[in-house]
């Protein structure tokens, strides 16, 4: 495992709805299934859901084309409405964590932590930190080797929830 410092990548959206329905919307699978994916046309299907300190979820995206890829998450913390940390894998319909298929050498554990902060009774700003914990040196560089890209995965997911909440409302 390497020591060296590791900077996370970074995601900083506003959106137009109260914190508690912004947290919601990462916390319930009603919100869930209508926004965690990357791109119109995909669709996301919760099979299992224990969305609480200690608890795992086991969802699946379906691409326009048809194919499915599977993930399995493990949250770390639950403070309503104003954090959230958790571990995503890719996995197989069982849960079963698997290597990243697209990208060899990828780090094992990476962890989400979400900062939801009020910034009036109508708009709420998320602070999305996503780094590797305790990665090899050549998980580690695979990460940076891939920063400029890191903002194609969450942050298209950030694009999908600012629709969905202007939906909402």
């Amino acid at each position: 495992m390497t020591s060296k410092s590791i900077e996370p990548s970074v995601i900083v959206c506003e959106f137009d709805a109260p914190r508690e329905l912004v947290f919601d919307a990462w916390t319930q699978v009603e919100h869930l299934n209508n926004w965690m994916f990357p791109m119109p046309g995909c669709q996301c299907e919760f099979v299992s859901a224990d969305i609480k300190a200690g608890g795992t979820s086991l969802h699946k995206l379906i691409m326009p084309n048809g194919s499915e890829m599977w993930l399995f998450t493990r949250y770390e913390e639950v403070s309503a409405p104003e954090k959230l940390v958790f571990l995503q894998y890719m996995s197989n319909e069982a849960g079963d964590i698997l290597p990243h298929t697209h990208m060899p050498g990828w780090p094992k554990d990476m962890v989400a932590t979400l900062h939801f902060e009020s910034l009036s009774d109508t708009k709420t700003k998320i602070t999305f930190y996503w780094e590797p914990r305790n990665p090899t040196d050549e998980e580690l560089a695979v990460f940076e080797a891939s920063r400029a890209d890191h903002h194609k995965g969450w942050g298209a997911g950030m694009d999908q929830l600012v629709a969905y909440l202007a939906g909402t409302n």
